[in-house]
């Protein structure tokens, strides 16, 4: 019996720069080098568990996270995936700054006040998105964007390209989480919803803005009157934490205890 023949027709060259007009070039031709199932398998073994390799917070099943396909830049929507929902997200996020998956309140809050996608959001300042949730929980208030965002303000990016947060003079409260990224914006998954949790993808931009309405931080006039109490109880333990630290002691109740309480007592 004669054997059947398979061809694979390349698919035709997609003209993004049609589709998306307002990307710069830097966007347009970056793209994930993580494209296989041995990447992300990779990634996986790479870390021990519950320090910085897991996706999800407490079952990878409750979010889906997939190498990327080759050629696909990062300024991408659904009309690329075919009407698929989906988020890019970089590796170092996970293994650096020990970002979980779904994306709590807060970070879609966040995420949606300052209109950004999260792979728009700059490494570094998701440090200060995690190191602030620490914080926060580590004092009994949960953490609320418009808190964290009298704290923080978000800087217009250079050609519409990466949106980093800063402290506001005065009103420090965490260090900066400096890493060399180097090659390493190149390195993203691609985040879609799994069955178990169909809304995981819900409630916050998922590609990237082109056109930014960035605002200036939030003052203490502009916050309910439980927002404006928290504030000031950040404020006045007087202490300006490390982000490295606070993320390093995440998994550490006891070393995440003693380091706020050399900070705060000292």
């Amino acid at each position: 019996m004669a054997r059947t023949k398979i061809t694979f027709n390349p698919p035709p060259n997609v003209n993004y720069k049609s589709m998306y007009p307002w990307a710069p070039a830097e966007l347009l031709f970056k793209t994930s080098s993580l494209t296989s199932i041995i990447d992300w398998r990779a990634h996986l073994d790479s870390e021990p568990k519950f320090l910085g390799r897991a996706f999800g917070r407490e079952s990878d099943a409750y979010i889906s996270v997939r190498p990327c396909a080759e050629g696909k830049p990062m300024c991408i929507d659904n009309r690329a995936t075919e009407g698929e929902p989906f988020f890019f997200f970089y590796q170092t996020v996970f293994k650096h700054i020990r970002q979980r998956l779904p994306f709590t309140s807060f970070e879609r809050e966040l995420l949606t006040e300052v209109n950004v996608a999260p792979a728009q959001l700059h490494p570094n300042s998701w440090a200060f998105v995690r190191a602030f949730s620490i914080l926060c929980n580590h004092f009994g208030h949960p953490p609320i964007a418009d808190v964290f965002l009298h704290f923080f303000e978000a800087k217009n990016p250079r050609k519409n390209l990466w949106v980093s947060f800063s402290g506001v003079t005065g009103r420090v409260i965490l260090t900066l989480f400096q890493q060399s990224y180097k090659g390493l914006k190149g390195k993203f998954f691609r985040v879609c919803y799994s069955e178990h949790d169909r809304t995981s993808l819900d409630g916050f931009p998922l590609y990237w803005v082109g056109k930014l309405t960035l605002k200036k931080a939030k003052t203490l006039d502009e916050l309910s009157s439980a927002d404006h109490e928290v504030c000031q109880v950040l404020a006045s333990l007087g202490a300006i934490f490390t982000t490295v630290e606070l993320i390093k002691n995440v998994y550490s109740p006891t070393g995440l205890v003693g380091y706020i309480g050399i900070c705060t007592y000292s």
